[in-house]
């Protein structure tokens, strides 16, 4: 049987005197797509944090398919992880900077995506392949997070880990981009959501 994918292991995490996380404990399939759920303040974010390892542990350990996070295996794990925080600053002019900037770093350039890539998942989130040419300042926040989205699934990445992946889309592109996200049959997908439809059509729900 394969190994799990991740293996959190009683973790907790404490933030200035106050308990975060406390005793946390699961495992996670390759292929599965979880929704970390509760109500906001419960941890769900520093979770996330704590899985890629940007948020230090207070106690108990997580493993990457049997592979401690540590100092040492770090840069390795995030190297098959697309993270999209629910905040992303962006410092870019335009769109097509969005799209082509991650593919510049070396562990990304076998994976640059050709214009067809490009257009075809633009098509599958509602974008028009027009878009790649307009100023960030010319796109909405539904536009914005389907673009960042949609870059991070052309990274080819095995895991997806995103902090509420729908916020700010409307009912019908938030059925269109769950749909499309969760139906991707390789891709483990950690998500921490409010949205009732995401959590729904997860196949698994962690509750905080």
């Amino acid at each position: 049987m394969e190994a799990p994918i991740i293996s959190v292991n009683n973790i907790s995490i404490v933030y200035n005197n106050k308990n975060i996380i406390y005793n946390l404990s699961f495992q996670l399939n390759r292929g599965e797509k979880v929704a970390i759920t509760g109500e906001s303040g419960r941890g769900k974010t520093t979770l996330l944090n704590a899985i890629t390892g940007f948020v230090p542990l207070t106690n108990g350990e997580i493993f990457w398919s049997e592979k401690k996070l540590e100092s040492k295996n770090i840069t390795e794990i995030r190297s098959n992880i697309a993270w999209l925080p629910q905040e992303t600053a962006l410092y870019f002019n335009n769109i097509s900077e969005i799209i082509y900037t991650p593919f510049t770093f070396k562990s990304n350039k076998a994976n640059y995506p050709t214009t067809l890539m490009i257009n075809q998942i633009f098509s599958e989130f509602n974008l028009s392949p027009d878009i790649i040419n307009n100023e960030i300042d010319e796109i909405s926040g539904g536009q914005k997070q389907r673009i960042l989205l949609a870059t991070a699934l052309l990274l080819k990445k095995p895991i997806l880990i995103i902090d509420e992946p729908t916020s700010n889309l409307d009912e019908n592109n938030k059925k269109r981009i769950t749909d499309y996200v969760l139906s991707q049959k390789n891709l483990t997908v950690i998500a921490a959501s409010h949205d009732p439809y995401w959590i729904e059509e997860s196949d698994r729900i962690i509750s905080l």
